[in-house]
């Protein structure tokens, strides 16, 4: 058995020899002609070449690239070869392609001969042709702007099927005597093959089976054969590769469903500092574009702050403080603060991984809380200091009868009513803040808000003597909202109005629609509101005479209260101004109208 082995062993590589040996002379035999024959085209092809550019730049000026097209299309018909001319990619003539379908061809200027001759004068190329369905030989040459052309490449292609067919000739010579040879190998062969290739396919089987995800599958070969500890070996590869496979597929789902489920964007940067990977969460808060991998992170994040994080991290001289997180304001307004961990991956290279935590509403609260302390502390301060020094001179020095106590506890009281409507107002504020758009907004009838708001203010207008005049279109005026919302924002408006209108005034309301806006208008005729103060009026706190806490003035919440509501419901509110005199402010805001039944 041993030598039956042997002999076939020697018989299959004695004809694999003698298939070595024919294979070399006949490759050397064709490559040496074809070698031969190639270089001949390549000079012929040259040679055309040079006379088609020594003719182009010796011709007239052409009038156009139809009558340039035409010259090249019948000279290019004369020597048998295809000439293309070619200007920044665009094919301006050739020789086998109508001149109306020249358009509609793709861009030359990435071929191999184009680019060497843009870059070093001449270039040579040989593939197959796409327009003319054949392998042809390019040589194309750089051409100065003449003639009428622009500055471009003059390309001449000729065809290689003259060395195919001499080529083949000589093949078809050898084929039969390779033939004879390969018969009486492929009979030796044929003996060893019967007794292998069972385990051969055996092992064949299993590759595939393990390529394709089928790490279970296993070789069944007879104990005692050439091939048994072959199989033993690879059976318990494949086991182990099975095992490692189930291992790393469970690890990639637990850290995909954690890379997703995170609330703060995660961006994975490669050995160059461009982006491999990233989470959905950071995708909603930057709104990363589809091409952002490959990118630079300043590319994808518009900050420059990050890159230089990352630039700090991949030079290797990071130190402590460049690994601290740093605050970064984004585009639209929200912060981030942003963590990076570098690590090494399996080829030692430095990645990183970037996380994006969004502290925005964390700032807005720190902010907020900041604003309402000063505010608030600057509102109360006034009326305590009144309320404590009254107080004192009440204890310290205190008036024989009640009459004279009664101007100093009136004031004290005017005071503590002043911070109880302070109060009042930074509670109605925050809560118009929190509410947002989390209520639901319903149809409500502008007209009866208004006649309401009207009643409700028409007392405190008849102790001033001031008249309340309203000039409403017909019908409800339906708006989007909350009916206590709504009346809110017309009895601050109208009180105010009454507030500073002078005695014996007139208070004029204005409400109208225009198209699917409602808008209404409330004018007095006090002293008004001067325009660098037209936005300011609306915010918290915010007065024109600082000094006043009663009287005239208030807290300077009421309209920053008003705003809220309105844009809660969508709308807007603004100044808009003189009244009709010029005299006066007059307040606007607008609702979205209620659509009709």
């Amino acid at each position: 058995m041993i030598l039956k082995s042997f002999r076939m062993r020697v018989l299959l590589w004695g004809g694999a020899l003698l298939l070595a040996a024919m294979g070399v002379v006949f490759y050397y035999s064709t490559t040496l002609v074809g070698s031969d024959l190639i270089e001949d085209t390549e000079e012929r092809s040259w040679r055309q070449l040079q006379t088609v550019r020594w003719l182009a730049l010796d011709h007239r000026p052409f009038q156009s690239r139809l009558e340039f097209d035409e010259w090249i299309t019948q000279l290019g018909s004369r020597l048998g070869v295809r000439i293309t001319y070619i200007h920044d990619g665009k094919v301006l003539a050739d020789s086998e392609v109508p001149f109306n379908a020249l358009d509609g061809l793709e861009d030359h200027g990435h071929r191999p001969e184009v680019l060497n001759a843009l870059h070093a004068g001449k270039g040579m190329d040989r593939r197959r042709s796409a327009t003319l369905d054949q392998e042809m030989m390019y040589v194309a040459w750089n051409m100065p702007a003449t003639g009428g052309l622009p500055a471009g490449v003059l390309r001449v292609a000729t065809p290689f099927s003259q060395v195919r067919e001499r080529v083949g000739d000589l093949r078809e010579n050898f084929f039969w005597l390779m033939l004879l040879t390969m018969v009486a190998a492929a009979g030796l062969a044929a003996l060893l093959s019967r007794v292998m290739s069972g385990s051969i396919k055996a092992f064949s089987d299993l590759a595939r089976q393990i390529g394709d995800g089928n790490y279970s599958k296993r070789i069944r070969v007879i104990p005692g054969g050439e091939f048994y500890p072959l199989a033993q070996s690879v059976n318990a590869m494949a086991k182990k590769i099975e095992r490692h496979i189930r291992t790393i597929e469970d690890q990639k789902g637990q850290l995909r469903a954690m890379f997703e489920g995170m609330t703060e964007g995660v961006m994975a940067l490669d050995a160059q500092g461009r982006v491999e990977s990233y989470n959905s969460a950071l995708d909603g808060m930057i709104s990363m574009p589809a091409t952002a991998r490959g990118r630079t992170p300043i590319e994808v994040t518009r900050r420059y702050e990050v890159q230089n994080l990352v630039d700090s991290l991949l030079s290797d001289t990071a130190t402590e403080e460049d690994m601290e997180p740093r605050v970064i304001d984004l585009l639209d307004n929200r912060v981030v603060e942003v963590s990076a961990v570098p690590y090494t991956d399996h080829d030692g290279g430095r990645k990183i991984i970037l996380v994006f935590h969004d502290i925005t509403a964390m700032k807005r609260s720190e902010k907020a809380l900041k604003d309402f302390v000063a505010n608030a502390s600057h509102q109360l301060r006034t009326p305590l200091t009144s309320i404590k020094g009254y107080s004192e001179t009440l204890l310290d020095s205190p008036p024989k009868d009640f009459e004279g106590a009664r101007g100093f506890l009136e004031i004290i009281v005017k005071n503590a009513n002043h911070m109880s409507q302070v109060i009042s107002s930074m509670l109605a504020l925050a809560k118009s803040e929190q509410v947002g758009k989390a209520f639901r907004m319903n149809a409500v009838s502008g007209h009866d808000a208004l006649s309401q708001a009207v009643v409700d203010v028409t007392p405190l207008a008849s102790d001033k003597d001031v008249t309340i005049r309203t000039e409403v279109e017909e019908g409800d005026l339906a708006v989007m909202g909350d009916e206590e919302g709504l009346l809110h924002v017309f009895h601050n408006l109208i009180q105010n109005a009454v507030k500073f209108s002078p005695e014996g005034g007139e208070i004029r309301v204005f409400a109208s629609r225009s198209d699917d806006k409602v808008r209404f208008c409330v004018e007095d005729q006090g002293p008004g509101v001067a325009k660098e103060h037209s936005d300011k009026v609306f915010e918290r706190f915010y007065r024109v005479d600082e000094n006043t806490i009663d009287g005239q003035g208030g807290a300077g919440l009421g309209l920053a209260i008003c705003r809220r509501i309105v844009r809660n419901f969508g709308g807007d509110i603004w100044h808009d101004g003189a009244g009709r005199d010029g005299s006066g402010a007059r307040f606007c805001f607008s609702l979205d109208a209620a659509e009709k039944n």
